[in-house]
């Protein structure tokens, strides 16, 4: 979580920086994100679904006989997915999460400016840029996920070798 807690911060400073020093040219970028999150947040849905189904497989796979002549090795493969399983839960809570910031700061300052309140370009430039941080945090997590892919890939792989 320190990690992603990293990515959001580092992208939140990136987006500011860039509307800063565009002096808001930038803002109709940010100001489109929230139909870009709709669509990768179902994408994403979608293949983590279909990552925790070929996870599960993949501990199906398993040779039970595995079991008895390296208990280390089965422990090993069967921890290593059980925390891809979980690692995947947790990135669909993450988009989730981000899915619904972006959409209520959007929402936010939309009232505000139907509400005819005068925002300081700096607080709507914060807003825009937390929208584009949520966008990069939500590209950053499906590429976790697609490494995570490529490690259930490589176990499975692993444990054809011990096939029964």
């Amino acid at each position: 979580m320190i990690r992603l807690l990293f990515v959001f911060v580092t992208s939140f400073i990136l987006c500011y920086l860039s509307l800063w020093g565009t002096a808001g040219a930038g803002s109709p970028l940010f100001n489109n994100v929230n139909p870009v999150l709709f669509v990768l947040g179902a994408l994403f849905g979608a293949l983590s679904l279909a990552f925790f189904n070929y996870v599960e497989g993949v501990m199906k796979d398993v040779p039970k006989k595995l079991k008895q002549q390296k208990p280390t090795a089965y422990s090993i493969v069967v921890d290593t997915l059980t925390d891809l399983k979980r690692e995947v839960i947790v990135n669909v809570v993450v988009v989730v999460v981000f899915l619904m910031l972006a959409f209520v700061v959007g929402a936010v300052v939309e009232v505000a400016s139907m509400q005819k309140m005068e925002l300081s370009k700096y607080w709507e430039w914060m807003a825009l840029s937390v929208r584009g941080a949520c966008l990069l945090s939500v590209l950053v997590v499906m590429f976790v996920q697609m490494a995570g892919f490529v490690t259930a890939n490589k176990l499975r792989a692993e444990v054809s070798m011990y096939g029964e």
